[in-house]
């Protein structure tokens, strides 16, 4: 009994950091494309449908098409000066093997490097045929626990 459990012990330490790799490189990837408006690359890395959390409502994708149209409307609705976003911290949540919460906190800066916002989204992602995808997006400003 006592081996078992140290192979499962260890089969889940040497998985955890490529798991948290693969899933900051799909993070990184997303950011990238945001600023560059690269829609192509935004849509290939959700999983449908999507759904993006707001405030008074949930707005969901059932496909590329209509993932792109939404992001065109995010991305049109920054001001002119935007030039790109940095993660500023993530923090990974492993539900399972094929489920992820990020909580991720972002900068975004003006073309002449200054930071004009910072915000927080909590993104959830899913393991699919050994891809992390996006499956939803909430964006917040204070997370709190309740006791």
């Amino acid at each position: 009994m006592f081996r078992v459990v140290l192979l499962i012990y260890l089969f889940f330490s040497f998985l955890m950091p490529s798991l948290k790799s693969d899933i900051l490189v799909v993070m990184d990837i997303y950011n990238k494309a945001f600023a560059e408006a690269d829609y192509s690359r935004i849509v290939k890395i959700f999983d449908y449908p999507a759904s993006f959390n707001l405030e008074d409502k949930t707005i969901m994708a059932s496909n590329r098409f209509k993932l792109k149209l939404i992001y065109k409307k995010i991305r049109g609705d920054l001001p002119d000066y935007y030039s790109y976003s940095k993660w500023k911290e993530m923090k990974i949540q492993l539900i399972d093997s094929n489920l992820a919460i990020v909580n991720a906190d972002f900068v975004r800066y003006k073309k002449d490097g200054t930071i004009f916002y910072s915000g927080s989204a909590q993104y959830h992602l899913r393991n699919e045929n050994d891809d992390w995808k996006i499956f939803s997006l909430t964006p917040y400003e204070n997370l709190k626990t309740l006791n």
